[in-house]
């Protein structure tokens, strides 16, 4: 029978698994920035509307502020740029379209 034993001049990190998220009281993962629990999903933002933050699972942290995707843990400054560029550029076409008849 040959179990593996941890390596005693291995560094901790290495052989300790990385610690899951805990999910705060609204079942959202921790903030990846600052490790605070306290985060709450949006209804409404300014650049997405209602269907911005559904959009990206956005999720902002109550403790520092930093909006994150709740799924990849990742910024979303990123995906609202190029959402805000697509939406505006929709906008102004369909004026375009509008005012050309």
């Amino acid at each position: 029978m040959n179990q593996e034993r941890p390596n005693p001049y291995a560094a901790p990190t290495a052989q300790m698994p990385r610690p899951v998220a805990s999910m705060s009281a609204t079942g959202v993962g921790a903030c990846p920035r600052c490790g605070s629990s306290a985060t709450k999903k949006p209804t409404f933002t300014w650049w997405g509307g209602l269907l911005g933050p559904k959009l990206f699972s956005h999720t902002i942290c109550s403790a520092c502020g930093f909006g994150f995707n709740s799924k990849t843990g990742e910024s979303n400054t990123g995906p609202i740029a190029i959402y805000f560029v697509v939406i505006t550029v929709l906008i102004i076409g369909a004026y375009a379209v509008a005012g050309s008849r």
